[in-house]
């Protein structure tokens, strides 16, 4: 928890959560859990044996089995959160580019990395990687001793 729970320093209001990439859905119900405001909570990745279990765990919030890269989503939401692994470096700019067309005005694209504890290796800057793609960082946040996560967020 301690890890992964500084990502909600990026919601600052209620609004509508997409989890870009949610596997299983724990993060999202976490996240749910975390936070002080209300969220309407959504999810999309390509596994759909694992869109199955998130509809298990989450039953009220609404998931898509998509590839992120070339899904068409239906809406946009408040806050968008995806990891940055889920690009390769040289698509980094291209993936944030396109994760925050799907935020709506005065929403907030929330992106994390995690290291690792066995072999031991730190997550990304996620704030200099997001500035060097021409994003304007509001702020970040860090989780875990040693480091184990960071997480950065820009305003649409």
């Amino acid at each position: 928890m301690a890890e992964r729970s500084p990502l909600v320093a990026g919601i600052d209001g209620d609004g509508s959560f997409l989890d870009v990439g949610c596997a299983n859905g724990q993060l999202l119900m976490d996240v749910l859990e975390w936070c002080p405001h209300r969220l309407e909570p959504f999810g999309v990745d390509i596994g759909d044996r694992l869109i199955e279990l998130a509809r298990q765990r989450l039953p009220t919030a609404t998931f898509w089995v998509a590839d992120a890269w070339t899904w068409e989503p239906p809406r946009q939401w408040t806050f968008v959160y995806s990891l940055l692994d889920l690009a390769p470096d040289e698509l980094r700019c291209e993936w944030l580019r396109r994760l925050v067309g799907w935020v709506e005005p005065g929403g907030r694209l929330i992106v994390g990395s995690y290291g690792g504890r066995t072999p031991r290796f730190e997550p990304v800057d996620v704030a200099a990687v997001m500035k060097e793609c021409g994003m304007e960082v509001v702020a970040s946040s860090h989780g875990g001793d040693p480091l184990l996560t960071r997480f950065a967020w820009t305003t649409k």
